[in-house]
């Protein structure tokens, strides 16, 4: 378990790669997909099939999953980089705010087939 309210500087690394690796599992799980929390998950084919015309449901649906299944960002704001182009694969940038109001950033591309990559 990574914790944020650390005396140890260097523990900062791995905090960000337990929220990639978060954000990649929550944007990856299909809407009812989730064991533990049925209500988690997004599915992003239904609205990729109506691209560009469904990117404001789309950066909504990513903000909304990351602001209630990764507590430890706040003020999400997702944005595309290739806007109002059919393309075969979205990229997005997330920017939020972690503990102590540091920002930080992550690119992350969503494929035609519903497949998240956060970096």
């Amino acid at each position: 378990m990574h914790r944020l309210a650390s005396d140890d500087p260097a523990k900062g690394a791995g905090v960000l790669e337990s929220i990639v690796a978060n954000l990649q599992a929550i944007l990856n799980t299909h809407e009812g997909d989730g064991y533990t929390c049925p209500e988690m998950g997004v599915d992003f084919l239904d609205v990729l099939a109506r691209w560009p015309s469904s990117e404001s449901d789309v950066l909504r649906a990513v903000a909304a999953t990351i602001e209630r299944f990764e507590p430890r960002l706040r003020n999400v704001r997702v944005r595309t980089l290739n806007p109002g182009v059919i393309v075969s694969i979205v990229s997005m940038e997330i920017v939020a705010e972690l503990a102590g109001h540091e920002k930080i950033r992550f690119l992350t591309e969503l494929s035609r087939g519903g497949g998240v990559r956060v970096r």
